[in-house]
């Protein structure tokens, strides 16, 4: 697995662990927190409810005793059915109190029950609520399954009735959660929807950072491969960072081992290249010291220009592949008519081709395409003047372009002797090359001109050759 990969499963399994675990923690405090601000509600309601029945419902009976009249109470809670409840509570619509009120007396005998009466006369003393009531403490007890919410739990909170400061009885005030639950379920579900929500996002946020630092390093990593297999490609451009900072220092790298094994390539291929012609030269200096008929020495004097003539060229186009090779963008991008392209080479060696008694024909074609004009003019050029000199006399030299997708191809054509299959894997070597229809060998740099400048525009230059014909194509 990438380091890369690595660091992105960890981030998100961090996030996603965090902050679903922190929501997690969240969800469970929520019910607790909920019942607790129920509770304090509840708490003071009762203490109201309880002093209100303290000056109104207290009453002393025929033997003289304080007591608590339910009368009063009960019409109160009669009257509740006769009154119109529509309250929408956020989600929640509320059509009914869902409240239960008891009363106790001293003893702890149920004296009114809101639930129609439902537990008069039964003893609660020994219910949490009532029992630390009476006793002087605070009473609540939350209870499971009570008839008003059978499926959940009740919170009971009770506040003593008093006389003269004495505890003459208990009022204990029920309020079911099934509303707190619906209020819960309803949080819940929003916070984990966000959490899950938030969670992606930062992961997506995490993802997107990861392509941001790992895109450079993936840029530079093609850069290197394609550097190692000899391929022409300019250094990413990865800004001003550390990431930029090992580019350049790849590219620097490059440059330096590129210069090193090109300068030795040359010194070895021209001295081989050089050596035949100063030889030439050379062997005819030495015997125009002597005393030669006039014919003889123009015949060497004439041997010698042409051999400087010949190391001059080689050396003019070294010093251009030299700058192909050393290029890694083309300086000039324009838009190319090929049909002008075909026909200004097939004008400038036209009378090169009547030399070798061979003649140029073109095919007409409404393309274009983008790229250097000069370098693409010179690349067609070799080609073409290859063919001439490698075609059978009286034939034509066929010059045509095509598309196929997002591919244009520029094809050269002749007639002639088929290339060696032994030569195919080398034709477009620097310095190889073969003798043409004279028997004559050129210096091998033509067709390693026309593969740089192919290569410059992103392309492609293939060659098929049989006994017929030898096509040469550009593919740009």
């Amino acid at each position: 697995m990438k380091i890369r990969t690595r660091l992105l499963a960890v981030f998100v399994a961090f996030i996603f662990t965090s902050l679903l675990g922190y929501v997690y923690l969240i969800e469970g405090e929520i019910r607790p927190r909920y019942l607790e601000a129920t509770e304090e509600a509840l708490v003071d309601f009762s203490e109201m409810f309880a002093a209100v029945i303290s000056e109104s419902a207290v009453t002393t009976d025929d033997k003289g005793n304080i007591v608590i009249d339910p009368q009063m109470i009960e019409r109160a809670f009669n009257a509740l059915p006769n009154r119109k409840l529509d309250a929408l509570i956020y989600d929640l619509e509320k059509t009914q109190v869902d409240t239960r009120v008891y009363v106790t007396d001293v003893k702890g005998t149920v004296i009114f029950d809101s639930d129609n009466s439902r537990d008069v006369g039964e003893d609660y003393s020994q219910w949490r609520d009532v029992n630390r009531t009476l006793n002087g403490e605070y009473g609540a007890r939350a209870t499971w399954g009570d008839p008003i919410y059978p499926d959940g739990d009740t919170l009971f909170i009770a506040r003593p009735i008093l006389s003269k400061g004495d505890i003459i009885g208990v009022i204990s005030i029920g309020k079911p959660t099934r509303n707190v639950d619906q209020f819960i379920d309803n949080l819940s579900q929003n916070l984990w929807f966000t959490g899950i929500a938030l969670a992606i996002f930062l992961a997506y946020i995490g993802f997107t950072l990861n392509l941001w630092i790992t895109r450079p390093l993936d840029e530079i990593q093609q850069y290197a491969l394609a550097v190692s297999r000899g391929e022409k490609a300019a250094p990413p451009q990865t800004g001003d960072n550390e990431v930029g900072d090992v580019a350049k220092s790849l590219e620097s790298m490059r440059s330096a081992l590129d210069g090193k094994t090109y300068i030795e390539e040359y010194v070895q291929t021209l001295t081989h290249e050089i050596k035949a012609p100063v030889a030439g030269i050379r062997g005819a200096s030495e015997l125009l010291k002597e005393d030669l008929p006039q014919e003889t020495r123009d015949r060497f004097l004439d041997n010698i220009v042409s051999q400087t003539e010949r190391i001059q060229g080689l050396i003019e186009r070294l010093l251009d592949l030299a700058e192909l090779e050393n290029a890694n963008t083309l300086k000039t991008i324009e838009k190319i008519d090929l049909n002008k392209l075909t026909a200004n080479v097939s004008d400038s060696l036209s009378t090169y081709a009547k030399t070798h008694e061979v003649s140029i024909a073109t095919s007409e074609c409404n393309l274009s395409i983008k790229g250097d004009p000069f370098l693409l003019e010179q690349a067609l050029s070799n080609l073409v003047k290859n063919a001439i000199e490698h075609a059978d006399s009286g034939t034509e030299v066929q010059i045509s372009a095509s598309k196929h997708d997002n591919e244009t191809d520029i094809s050269v054509s002749n007639i002639g002797p088929a290339i060696p299959d032994f030569a195919l894997p080398k034709i477009f070597d620097r310095f190889y090359s073969l003798p043409n229809k004279e028997g004559q060998k050129g210096t091998g740099i033509g067709l390693s001109f026309v593969k740089e400048i192919v290569e410059l525009h992103e392309g492609k230059i293939a060659v098929d050759s049989n006994t017929e014909s030898t096509t040469f194509t550009m593919i740009i």
